[in-house]
């Protein structure tokens, strides 16, 4: 797998800090992952921090898949796992179509360019 993590767990929520290469395979597994984590911790919630992930940024049909991926992860986790997403710019569709294909899918997903509005977000 190109992406690294390392896990965090606050009052909440678990966070995963990703560092690596993005790969659309590297960032499936990772979803899954992020999933996994909120569950094992009992935790409502994970914040996948992407800032420092580098490489190609995902083209139109990853983003639906990585959509789609994550609304069948939590709706098969359970619970309801939140999903903040923390990239940089260059890694968010412009009309962030990953976000709206996930919550179109029924996930509960937000993507974020600021770490305080994602913490704020899901410690909602």
């Amino acid at each position: 797998m190109s992406i690294s993590f390392v896990i965090k767990v606050h009052d909440g929520f678990v966070e995963l800090e990703c560092t690596g290469t993005y790969t659309h395979d590297a960032a499936l597994m990772l979803y899954g992952q992020a999933n996994e984590a909120a569950v094992r911790e009992n935790r409502a919630a994970v914040l996948v921090d992407v800032r420092q992930v580098t490489g190609d940024p995902p083209t139109l049909m990853d983003f639906f898949e990585h959509g789609v991926h994550v609304a069948k992860l939590s709706s098969g986790s359970s619970g309801r796992v939140r999903f903040a997403h923390l990239a940089d710019e260059k890694m968010v569709h412009p009309q962030r179509f990953g976000e709206v294909v996930a919550r179109s899918h029924g996930a509960v997903l937000q993507v974020f360019l600021d770490r305080d509005q994602a913490i704020a977000w899901i410690s909602s």
